[in-house]
């Protein structure tokens, strides 16, 4: 009967201590901030954003790719491992709010003399008047005797959690734990963008080892042209050595590409979990298709990117952390009970009538402590100003960020267009200039001129063109982009 109403007292108490806890919540509109309906800078294109960006990308190559480091990138397993930690360190931070319930089961057998105690004469006197043959025991016979007990318990201790103070610790953990969760998820979806920045700037370097190994063809041409010419006394030597001197530095040229080719490919193999071979992408062209960003799209969607709910939810632990140090400085009651058997055999351990019970209550109030939980209090306010600062400071960086992304992507998209033609105009200078020159009307100066300032701007136009893929993928990111496992 005594149990069964202890259990129905702890159960109650603690559905009612359930109720009283604090329950702190912030949202983005209790910080000091506005928050423009629109961006400053227009967002390009009006195509809705899909979850499977990469898709727009048309490369079976790249879905490939990020497969592989979904499944294999030693990266991504280390977020997914360090979310477990934080879930299972939340656990045990926030497992105060619970009873501990601790089962035993012991066994003990001693042996006891009673020469310490002056009784060692007496017996032996007893013995002896005892002895059939008349005898006395000896002298220095030491009187012995043994025990032996087992228990088993259940043993129970609980801070009741009067003013919600643990329950308050609990969920503080929990929220510290879900701000992590946002931070790590941010920053898996972030390595697999990167990871895709860097896809996208080898296929680059490829398309660049192209233009280096075209230049090295047309500049061999040239070459033995003017070779062919010198020979027969037509043209200069000062032409064969600029001719030659031109052919030499195209090499360089070509291993300078290679090298760039190799190491982004090594740096790729290693993200994805495979072996650093530099073989992972060649002879491939940059996309024409990149994913689209929704024109409609209004500024308070930075509120969704996962590292701005993490600033969020630091905020909340740090409010409930400093209600859990205002009711440190009121009284604790703990309690202390156990439930069980004693007998003195083993077989007996489990019978009814050896059953032992005990139930403890105590009061623990604060009285003098230097100021040390006072103190406590006043460091806890300070860290949710900090918290609620460091919220406004990632809000302001959030919107520069992709208002620079913005910005940038129009300045792109102007480059593109100038350059564009400039290729084609700067072709049509090259082959001009070699025609000419066959006919002996302008100089070789003039050929090499136009024929390095035409790869130049080739080799222009692809950097603008990744740049252009880069930024898109960088603005995906920056307005709330998640992974989920």
């Amino acid at each position: 009967m005594i149990n069964n109403y202890c259990t129905s007292f702890i159960i109650t108490l603690f559905v009612f201590l359930l109720g009283c806890a604090n329950n702190t919540s912030i949202t983005i509109e209790d910080i000091d901030i506005e928050i423009p309906d629109r961006w400053q800078t227009t967002i390009p294109d009006s195509k809705p954003l899909t979850g499977d960006w990469w898709s727009m990308f048309n490369d079976p190559k790249l879905e490939q790719f990020i497969d592989a480091i979904e499944e294999n990138s030693p990266n991504i397993k280390t977020i997914m491992n360090n979310r477990k930690i934080a879930f299972q360190n939340a656990k045990i931070n926030g497992s105060g709010v619970f009873p501990t319930l601790n089962p035993s089961l012991n066994s003990s057998k001693s042996e006891q003399n009673l020469s310490g105690f002056g009784f060692g004469e007496f017996f032996s006197n007893m013995n002896g008047s005892q002895d059939s043959s008349g005898g006395t025991s000896s002298d220095n016979e030491v009187i012995t005797f043994d025990s032996e007990s087992y228990g088993l318990s259940l043993n129970l201790q609980w801070e009741i959690d009067v003013w919600g103070r643990v329950l308050n610790g609990r969920k503080a953990a929990f929220k510290e734990y879900e701000s992590l969760d946002y931070e790590l998820s941010y920053l898996a979806f972030s390595t697999i963008v990167r990871s895709t920045q860097t896809y996208f700037q080898a296929i680059e370097a490829s398309e660049q080892l192209t233009i280096a190994e075209e230049s090295y063809a047309s500049l061999v041409r040239i070459r033995d042209l003017v070779q062919d010419r010198f020979q027969r006394g037509i043209k200069s030597s000062l032409d064969f050595r600029l001719a030659e001197t031109s052919v030499s530095t195209a090499k360089i040229a070509i291993e300078d590409r290679k090298n760039q080719l190799h190491l982004l490919n090594r740096n790729l193999e290693i993200i994805s979990g495979d072996y650093p071979a530099g073989i992972l992408i060649s002879n491939q062209e940059l996309p024409d298709t990149i994913p689209g960003i929704s024109a409609g799209i209004p500024a308070d969607i930075i509120t969704r990117r996962p590292d701005i709910n993490a600033l969020v939810l630091r905020v909340e632990a740090a409010g409930l952390n400093l209600s859990q140090a205002k009711r440190n400085l009121l009284p604790g009651l703990t309690l202390n009970g156990s439930v069980g058997t004693s007998a003195k055999k083993l077989e007996d351990i489990l019978n009814e009538d050896n059953s032992v019970w005990s139930l403890s209550a105590g009061v623990v109030s604060p009285l003098f402590n230097g100021g040390t939980l006072k103190s406590a209090v006043k460091i806890q306010e300070s860290v949710v100003e900090n918290a609620k600062q460091e919220l406004l400071q990632g809000l302001l960086l959030a919107f520069s960020e992709i208002e620079t992304i913005l910005y940038l992507e129009e300045s792109i998209k102007v480059k593109l267009d100038a350059i564009s033609n400039a290729v084609n105009q700067s072709k049509s200078a090259y082959l001009l200039s070699t025609e000419r020159y066959d006919k002996g009307i302008t100089t070789l100066e003039s050929v090499l001129n136009s024929q390095r300032q035409y790869n130049e701007i080739r080799s222009l136009y692809l950097s603008l063109k990744r740049q252009r893929i880069e930024n898109r993928l960088s603005l995906l990111l920056a307005i709330g982009g998640i992974y989920e496992s």
